[in-house]
């Protein structure tokens, strides 16, 4: 991460601040830019958000521009390159056991007054095939050393974090790493099958070093690393935002304890404000390069995916295709819904729309569309948690708009 920052512009805030709320506060004033705290109330620990609030700036973690973020993401999940193992890391020269959390990082207020870690990729192994996975998960600090942690069901650490239990255990081994290169943070964020996310990660690097701690491999340059329990006991976890921006309700989670803490001199904590810029961005690009394979099963001339800011980066999407035949459209917006299962509206437009652009997308909209021939309705489909106004079990009505332009038609085409 360091590397990174070398080479973007960032807000260095000098001045004293506390690890509260106000924290957040400063993070909207800056516009979500980068932005980073040196002098937190309290701490030696810095504390960093930002880095990824634009797809410019996770294109350029990576060495490309945006609009070759997909394609690049697309070939690396194809093509994972293991990590080479090394033997030492800057985060192990400070090491503390059973620590106390309170006194050595700053973990900010959220919604509610409640105390998360967001940023925090937690790996753990498969007890049945042993295999490692990435996965970021919010954390709420219940005090000392202990955590709630919220693993999503039927995801990979929760299937994990079950079948240790069936297997007679009493917790999980995790590792929680705060503080990366951003590709591994796009590698946390992303569901792939047997996917080995940080060899996914080093491949977007075009290569990379771990260190082992406890037989799992870690990045040499994480700045603060925690060596953890995820236990069979529960205890509340939330309220906290969602990605929507809506409230999350509280329920019973497990409860994770720290047996150990490392941290890099002058370590500086990550945060991301759940709801916000980064969370939608390592949210939705890893969604795009999947969908647009999918979607290529049925139509071979798909261009491109975008996961919409205004639809949370998960409910919304806009697809472009190189349209060759009649129903194209229509059989875009059907590959579309079953590529991502969340998915609850779909905007298919022709090659010559910026569909980052949501200003190009709305014309495409109000100039190619209507609504009595081009659009398609999915009442009573399987949708997303997420999404508030879903109905009983998630339940909602899945709908696309075929924004192409009819084959042989004139008068649709720009001329300003």
């Amino acid at each position: 991460m360091r590397k990174f920052l070398e080479k973007i512009k960032f807000t260095d805030v000098d001045e004293q601040v506390p690890y509260s709320s106000e924290i957040n506060q400063k993070i909207i004033s800056n516009k979500e830019e980068p932005i980073l705290f040196e002098n937190i109330k309290g701490y030696k620990t810095r504390l960093i958000a930002g880095i990824v609030s634009s797809r410019e700036l996770l294109a350029s973690s990576i060495g490309v521009k945006p609009e070759e973020l997909s394609e690049t993401v697309g070939k690396a999940l194809e093509y994972p390159l293991p990590l080479e193992k090394v033997d030492d890391a800057p985060f192990l020269k400070n090491h503390y056991q059973n620590p106390d959390l309170e006194s050595l990082i700053p973990i900010p207020e959220f919604y509610g007054g409640k105390r998360y870690l967001t940023a925090s990729i937690v790996l753990a192994k498969d007890p049945i095939s042993g295999r490692r996975n990435a996965s970021i998960h919010r954390m709420m600090y219940k005090g000392e050393n202990k955590f709630a942690i919220r693993p999503v069901p039927q995801r990979h650490l929760h299937n994990f974090y079950t079948s240790a239990l069936e297997k007679g255990a009493d917790h999980l081994d995790i590792i929680v790493v705060l503080g990366v290169h951003p590709a591994f943070e796009l590698a946390a964020a992303t569901s792939y099958p047997d996917l080995d996310e940080f060899a996914f990660a080093s491949r977007m690097l075009g290569g990379y070093q771990e260190v082992e701690i406890n037989g799992i491999g870690v990045p040499v340059d994480a700045e603060i690393v925690m060596v953890g329990k995820m236990l069979r006991q529960e205890t509340e976890e939330g309220p906290f935002v969602d990605l929507t921006g809506t409230q999350d309700h509280v329920r019973l989670q497990p409860l994770v304890e720290i047996t150990d803490l490392y941290m890099r001199e002058n370590a500086i904590f990550r945060t991301i404000l759940p709801g916000m810029k980064e969370h939608k961005i390592l949210m939705g690009v890893p969604q795009e390069p999947r969908m647009k394979k999918l979607i290529a099963n049925t139509i071979p001339t798909v261009m491109d995916v975008v996961m919409t800011e205004g639809g949370g980066s998960w409910l919304h999407a806009v697809v472009k295709i190189k349209k060759r035949t009649h129903g194209d459209g229509k059989n875009t917006i059907l590959a579309a819904l079953a590529a991502h299962p969340s998915l609850k509206r779909v905007v298919v437009v022709d090659e010559d729309i910026d569909i980052t652009d949501p200003v190009d997308v709305e014309w495409a909209i109000a100039t190619r569309f209507q609504a009595d021939k081009d659009m398609v309705l999915v009442p009573g489909a399987k949708g997303s948690s997420l999404d508030p106004s879903a109905g009983e079990m998630s339940t909602t009505c899945k709908w696309g708009l075929d924004c192409t332009k009819p084959l042989g038609a004139q008068g649709f085409d720009k001329v300003i």
